[in-house]
């Protein structure tokens, strides 16, 4: 019978007494826990999502209509893996499929432990795991046919290419430097996602696709997620500026993928960019800016008077950075003096609510030059530099500024 060790890490591999991975584990073997768990997602390609309760010991998956969960995908295996409730824990193993099992973008290779809002994919289908009350149990049957091979480009962005782009994970972190205009050194980087599949390159393609299978959530997870990745990897040291999704912010588990980050990147300096737009409960926001800052964390509205200009929001709930929108900042060097009075006046407003303010979309030496006059602490735009996949390592780098007071 097989035994699991573990230290109580999340996402940790765990040992098996017993090798027989096409072997299941017997119920008898653990303790049920309270904690009930269910899984979002489509259970054939292009399906409704839907919410599967994970009730029977052990959970398995697969094509055949026999399985706890049958899906109705030629690339998942007959018996493709199985979840295991144990000690108040959910598990996961792969039962030696053909396709594979994928947590987080990670091949799993024998029992690891799950966690609310990871992402699991057999094969070419994608799901989400969360705690629970209640949930649905499947009861369809979706018929047999042979295992095919896993090819995502034959299928489109929308079904099994997106699933690459998640398991592979085939997102690749573009790095921005953000330049502090008094010392002109680079003192973080705006994070942007891009892609090599065919059809998924930009961030809209990769958010396109990810809304026609309702993981607009799970993908903004892993972008963050892979972006501190890489940014340890290659050795930066700078902040980081992490996007959100406006749909993250009605979601209860969101705060707690950051302090998943937290744990995994206790290093890293973090700062949660959220678009103007998505201010729409001050209470919301508030209750967001306390758990960033519990996190060491920090908050930045984005695109600041792209549309309407929310100073009542800035005021009862400011950030910690406010990044002004670059349409305010383009041909400010030549703009009228009405036009840089007005720019002036709400940079004071920030500076007086103790926030940074930040130009975005600076482009000439002269644009630099007008924002340091006109109070901009930080900057960041193509004249400091283009979204990179390789930043300068190490430590921020000083950038020369040309203008017209250069």
């Amino acid at each position: 019978m097989a035994r699991l060790t573990t230290n109580g890490t999340s996402g940790e591999q765990l040992s098996l007494a017993d090798p027989r991975a096409d072997q299941p584990v017997s119920e008898q073997s653990f303790p049920f826990a309270s904690t009930r768990w269910e899984l979002s997602g489509s259970v054939a390609p292009d399906s409704p999502m839907q919410r599967v309760c994970v009730m029977a010991q052990p959970f398995t998956v697969g094509r055949d209509p026999e399985n706890s969960l049958p899906l109705a995908d030629p690339t998942i295996s007959r018996r493709h893996a199985e979840l295991l409730r144990a000690g108040g824990n959910l598990l996961i193993r792969d039962l030696a499929s053909r396709n594979g099992t994928y947590l987080n973008g990670r091949r799993v290779q024998n029992f690891e432990r799950l966690q609310g809002g990871d992402i699991l994919q057999f094969g070419g289908a994608i799901f989400t795991v969360h705690p629970c009350d209640a949930g649905q149990v499947p009861a369809s049957d979706h018929g047999q046919c042979l295992t095919a091979d896993a090819d995502v480009c034959d299928t489109g962005p929308g079904t099994l290419e997106f699933g690459r782009l998640l398991t592979e994970p085939a997102v690749i972190p573009h790095f921005q430097p953000i330049v502090r205009l008094a010392t002109n050194h680079r003192v973080g980087y705006e994070v942007l996602a891009r892609s090599r599949l065919i059809g998924l390159e930009t961030p809209s393609a990769m958010f396109r696709a990810a809304a026609e299978r309702n993981l607009e959530v799970e993908l903004s997870h892993l972008i963050r997620r892979e972006s501190l990745r890489i940014a340890r990897q290659v050795g930066l040291t700078a902040d980081l500026y992490l996007n959100t999704h406006p749909a993250e912010l009605l979601r209860p588990d969101f705060v707690e993928s950051l302090r998943r980050l937290r744990r995994e990147f206790s290093e890293s300096g973090i700062v949660v960019e959220i678009h103007e737009s998505t201010i729409t409960s001050t209470k919301a926001i508030s209750d967001l800016r306390a758990a960033l800052r519990d996190l060491n964390m920090r908050l930045a509205y984005d695109d600041f008077g792209a549309g309407q200009s929310r100073l009542m929001e800035l005021a009862d709930v400011p950030p910690d950075v406010l990044k002004f929108d670059l349409r305010q900042i383009h041909g400010l060097s030549c703009a009228s003096d009405e036009r840089q009075k007005l720019v002036r006046s709400m940079v004071r407003i920030a500076r007086s609510l103790n926030v940074i303010p930040l130009a975005e979309g600076i482009e000439t030496g002269d644009e630099a030059v007008v924002s340091r006059e006109l109070g901009f602490e930080l900057a960041q735009g193509y004249y400091y530099g283009r979204p990179s996949a390789a930043p300068a390592r190490g430590a921020p780098e000083t950038v020369r500024i040309t203008g017209r007071k250069a």
